[in-house]
């Protein structure tokens, strides 16, 4: 495989092409990553705003007309509506698991059913996220079952 880079002047949009004999699941990969790599979103922390990669986020979840963004250790507050969030992450391998909450679902360690038809994601900073059971068919076709 080939890979070029060329320097442009500032004035110039970036762009990346790829050429390719067939588009695979190794393509659509590599094209998903790059775009989650620079998707950010903005997160609160007291008088602080930071710059959070989307692809840092392990899930979103609207509490009392709030809206937070759990990473690995440490719990932002959005400014953005949780229909915001979910358009930003379309595409990403984010999932809607309940009206409340939205996965990360390439930081989900292990799923399991649940009571009443739900499943409980765990993920990997050892958190559980509730799967409310009308959208667990759909968690199913991501996983193949």
């Amino acid at each position: 495989m080939k890979i070029s880079i060329e320097e442009i002047g500032r004035e110039f949009e970036e762009e990346i092409i790829v050429k390719c004999h067939e588009v695979n699941d190794d393509i659509l990969k590599l094209i998903s990553k790059l775009k989650t790599e620079k998707a950010v979103v903005l997160g609160y922390d007291g008088c602080n705003i930071h710059r959070i990669r989307i692809s840092d986020v392990y899930y979103f979840e609207a509490v009392d007309n709030k809206v937070f963004i759990y990473c690995k250790d440490k719990v932002f507050e959005s400014k953005q509506k949780l229909y915001e969030l979910e358009e930003i992450c379309q595409g990403k391998k984010f999932f809607r698991a309940s009206k409340s909450t939205i996965i990360n679902m390439t930081k989900v360690l292990s799923v399991r059913p649940s009571l009443s038809g739900r499943f409980e994601a765990k993920l990997d900073n050892g958190e559980k996220v509730v799967i409310s059971r009308q959208f667990v068919p759909i968690l199913k076709e991501m996983l193949g079952l």
